[in-house]
């Protein structure tokens, strides 16, 4: 018996690199065969994007825009006293600016201008509406008495005359709108009356009453809230955005979002008006304290004035004197030029005194904001004094928005305590310059006193009163001027910015229905690529030729069968035009140059798993043989599951078990194959030990005996990689065929097999590549166009 020699056994060459243009058209067949998820992805999103957009609440964005006005002919003197002589800082930051808009303080009382605090909407198929200026009834609410807050309180309309109050809740906070205070929680509250538009609803946990402003219709129910201004100001904080023009610019947008374009405006009117009006408050409380401040002095001066008025008349009255000589005037002149200057340094030096002893010891404030009338303001300490308040003030709005933790505060206050000790040491400089210039002035003026006192006493008497009431009239006079000026200033205050363009609806910035119609198509195309994608990833299944390639680069790929689509198994005989019976034709043209000298050939068919098509193949390939005038035995050497038992209807009859354990001849075994020179041997009866039966010596007698009678025997033998039975027959074969199917065979099953077959040394003839989809790899060398398919036949 011939056995199974390396010389039957042809390496494959190494793979020519193909062109992109198979790649593409098996990837366009790829997407070809999933087309219905395409099919059913595109309406999906589609129909989910229009329900999304049908049930979400359209979110609005409103814009108002402020000019921020420059600080450049701000003076610390003249004009410009209102703004404290030029200590009074105004942070223009775009950073300090959004600190300022979304304080507490500012929002809240922008809260307080607007009508928010009774939160109407009405019931919507698909989503409710916020019904602020839309309402069909206006709700009173007796503001004395305790609300539930955040609390639905549902309105129905029985008739024209009459609705259905309900209130359902666990536990609510109670709230009481006069003092803006909370007064505890509410418990459970179940409430259901039917009343009278009018009649106020008076429960202990709510007392209001409703009052229609057009017709209600009985087919919309409506629903309210009471939100307490602390509870809106938060909410509202949330929601506004500064934002600068440009870098560096002095315009700023002011911008806040919400379902209501109403509501919007409304509130982005009343934030830019109380931000205009705490500015201008700041202007005209300094120019109220400076006025009282002026007035109390005057008041002081007066009553000086007076006096001294009083003594010089009483003077000339008790005493002979007619007028003072031109010496003592010039005299007294330079005397009280000095006088005045004196007084004028011991007015600033009480004002740097103070001024420094506050910052040691106080806290910082605008106490000392109080203007110095007598001097003009040192603009190195003006300087310093405008830097620090600057940094208290940032510190005061940064505490408002953030905790104690924040490092920012922390950085803040090491800048304050920097600024403090600059202005420390420039005050006490400053300090020492003035006692400098007092002592010198002093001395001056002992001078001009040792001089003056050599004239005569009525004269030198006179001098004094009219000197001392000419200084106080000067007082007076400069106290009246900066009087003047202050009201005047107050009465032509502006805001410190101005607006631009009012509140108005710039855009919706949800949903975005162009953005998300295109996300859209994009997922129903990506998630449908995804999934054939991953349902390729995870395919371990040998698909094609490459695949195959890939896995057995040294083995010969004899045949490729595309894939049938008829019902009967015997394809050449039912279909001989068809190209899979053209292509076991060319299986059999190859296998006709592995035929031993004798002209004899031995081949086992075989495959890794069952359902691989192995029968089949062999059957085919048995009846291409057949054909071709070779006397052709198909022998059924699957004794586990007789499958050509099964084809041909053998069940009841002998086969090659029967023969294996003697129980019958081999010619009566053999049964007509449906075909000229064709012949098949079934598998007969199932034995219990199929392994057993092939190894004994009945198989070899059988091997000798059938090469006798036929020129091709086919052996159908068992999967390799399940059973050692296939293993067995392959010492009786001059070749043997590996049977993969596409889309069946597992990769690593193949490949495990494949590998123990090689390390036996024992490696198959070639490999058939069987149930291929031509229109995805083609079984490389016919084209179905030129050939009769099943369809077609």
């Amino acid at each position: 018996m011939q056995k199974h020699s390396d010389s039957n056994y042809s390496h494959s060459k190494a793979p020519v690199t193909e062109s992109t243009m198979p790649d593409i058209r098996k990837i366009f067949q790829l997407f070809k065969k999933n087309w219905y998820f395409l099919l059913i992805s595109f309406p999906l999103f589609t129909g989910l994007t229009y329900i999304y957009h049908r049930y979400t609440p359209v979110v609005y964005k409103g814009s108002v825009t402020i000019m921020l006005k420059s600080d450049e002919k701000r003076t610390v003197s003249g004009a410009e006293i209102i703004e404290g002589f030029g200590l009074s800082p105004e942070t223009k930051s775009i950073e300090n600016q959004t600190i300022i808009l979304r304080s507490k303080k500012i929002v809240k009382r922008a809260i307080d201008r607007l009508d928010f605090a009774i939160d109407i909407y009405s019931n919507g198929v698909f989503k409710d509406t916020d019904m602020y200026q839309k309402s069909p009834f206006v709700i009173t609410m007796d503001s004395s008495h305790v609300q539930l807050l955040n609390t639905p309180i549902h309105i129905e309309p029985i008739d024209e005359s009459r609705v259905k109050i309900s209130i359902k809740t666990e536990n609510a906070t109670l709230h009481t709108f006069a003092n803006e205070k909370n007064q505890g929680a509410s418990g459970a509250v179940t409430y259901e009356k039917i009343v009278k538009i009018g009649d106020w609803i008076d429960t202990p946990f709510c007392r209001f009453t409703i009052h229609t402003s057009s017709a209600l219709s009985s087919q919309v129910g409506y629903y309210f809230y009471f939100r307490s201004h602390d509870w809106l100001a938060a909410a509202y904080r949330g929601k506004i955005q500064v934002s600068p023009y440009k870098e560096g610019s002095s315009i700023i947008y002011i911008s806040s979002t919400g379902t209501n374009p109403h509501k919007i405006n409304a509130f982005l009117d009343a934030l830019t008006f109380v931000y205009l009006e705490q500015s201008l408050e700041r202007k005209n409380e300094i120019a109220k304290r400076t006025i009282a401040f002026i007035e109390t002095q005057l008041k002081q001066v007066a009553d000086t004035l007076r006096q001294a008025q009083r003594k010089m008349i009483d003077f000339k009255r008790n005493n002979v004197f007619s007028a003072p000589t031109e010496l003592s005037e010039r005299l007294a002149e330079r005397y009280f030029e000095y006088e005045k200057q004196l007084g004028l340094l011991q007015v600033s030096e009480s004002y740097y005194t103070r001024l420094s002893k506050h910052l040691e010891s106080e806290p910082l404030s605008d106490d000392y904001l109080l203007p110095i009338f007598s001097i003009e303001s040192n603009a190195f300490v003006t300087s310093l004094v405008t830097e620090l308040l600057g940094l208290h003030n940032e510190l005061s709005l940064l505490q408002a928005q953030t905790n104690t933790h924040n490092p920012l505060l922390a950085e803040m206050n090491q800048k304050i305590n920097l600024s403090k000790q600059n202005l420390l040491v420039a005050l006490h400089k400053i300090l020492k310059n003035v006692a400098l210039e007092k002592k010198k002035i002093k001395d001056q003026m002992s001078h001009l006193a040792a001089r003056m006192n050599d004239l005569p006493e009525n004269e030198r008497l006179f001098l004094d009163i009219e000197r001392d009431y000419k200084l106080n009239d000067a007082i007076y006079t400069f106290l009246l001027q900066k009087k003047s000026e202050t009201q005047i200033t107050k009465a032509s205050n502006t805001p410190d910015n101005e607006i631009l363009d009012d509140a108005s609806i710039v855009g919706v910035v949800s949903p975005n229905k162009s953005k998300n119609k295109q996300q859209a198509i994009l997922l129903a195309f990506l998630l449908p690529v995804g999934i054939v994608v991953l349902k390729e990833y995870l395919n371990n299944k040998i698909r094609d030729r490459n695949d195959l390639t890939s896995l057995a680069p040294r083995t010969t790929i004899l045949g490729y069968i595309p894939q049938y689509k008829g019902t009967g198994n015997m394809v050449i005989k039912a279909e001989p035009l068809s190209s899979t019976s053209e292509s076991f034709r060319a299986l059999r043209t190859k296998l006709k140059y592995l035929t031993p000298e004798n002209g004899k050939l031995v081949l086992t068919i075989t495959s890794t798993n069952t359902g691989e098509g192995k029968t089949f193949c062999a059957l085919n390939l048995a009846s291409a043989f057949a054909i071709s005038g070779k006397k052709t035995v198909l022998v059924g050497f699957d004794l586990r599951k007789p499958r050509l038992t099964e084809l041909f209807r053998h069940e009841n009859e002998q086969g090659l078990s029967n023969y294996l354990i003697g129980q019958a001849q081999i010619d009566e075994i053999m049964y007509p194959g449906g075909a000229d020179n064709f012949t098949i041997v079934p598998s007969g009866t199932i034995p219990p030990n199929p392994s057993e039966l092939i190894s004994g010596i009945h198989t070899q007698r059988f091997f000798t005996e059938i090469k006798e009678i036929f020129d091709v025997v086919i052996v159908d033998s068992p999967p390799i990689g399940l059973v050692a039975d296939a293993r067995l027959l392959l010492e009786y074969s001059d070749c043997h065929l590996f049977v993969v199917r596409a889309n069946k065979t597992v990769k690593e099953q193949f490949k495990h097999t494949l590998q123990n077959l090689m390390d036996d040394e024992v490696p198959p003839t070639g490999i058939v590549l069987n149930d291929l989809n031509s229109k995805i790899g083609g079984y490389g060398y016919y084209s179905e166009k030129y050939y009769t398919d099943s369809k077609k036949a």
